[in-house]
């Protein structure tokens, strides 16, 4: 089942990522797998979120447009849920070109972007591939202790 929610939707050309920070929620909360199909920067329009390389990093992000410069080919953007003290949404610092948009979000899957970071990361796959041998291990073991059927 791993490999279909992990592995699977790339087929269509949807890569997954997992919602490491709240400046989206609710709309996509922490934890979360978020499946992002590829899109040309032309189709993006304000009010649509996006996931992009922050500017000066390899970090990515997925935040909301909140305004398209066609002319100097980037888009400015906001975390819905990043909000000064009287409550309204500031404005992310740095404008994104067209060059770091990664594609747009599709949909959300709750709590699964903590499974994937579980069995892709070295600590959780440790965990698992014990939990993996274990289980065979077991299996093996009741095998050999159950006698055999007669007819």
């Amino acid at each position: 089942m791993l490999v279909l929610a992990f592995g699977a939707p790339r087929l269509f050309g949807l890569t997954p990522y997992v919602v490491t920070s709240g400046s989206m929620e609710p709309e996509y909360p922490v934890g979360s797998l978020l499946y992002v199909a590829d899109t040309s920067p032309e189709l993006v329009q304000a009010g649509q979120a996006i996931t992009f390389y922050m500017p000066g990093s390899d970090s990515v992000a997925t935040h909301q447009v909140r305004q398209v410069d066609a002319q100097a080919r980037c888009f400015y953007t906001q975390g819905v849920n990043n909000r000064d003290q009287a409550g309204n949404i500031l404005p992310d610092a740095q404008p994104v070109p067209y060059e770091n948009l990664i594609g747009t979000p599709v949909f959300c899957v709750p709590m699964l972007g903590w499974v994937n970071r579980l069995c892709t990361t070295p600590p959780g796959m440790y965990f698992v591939l014990g939990g993996l041998a274990v289980v065979i291990a077991v299996s093996f073991a009741l095998d050999r202790l159950t006698p055999p059927r007669t007819r």
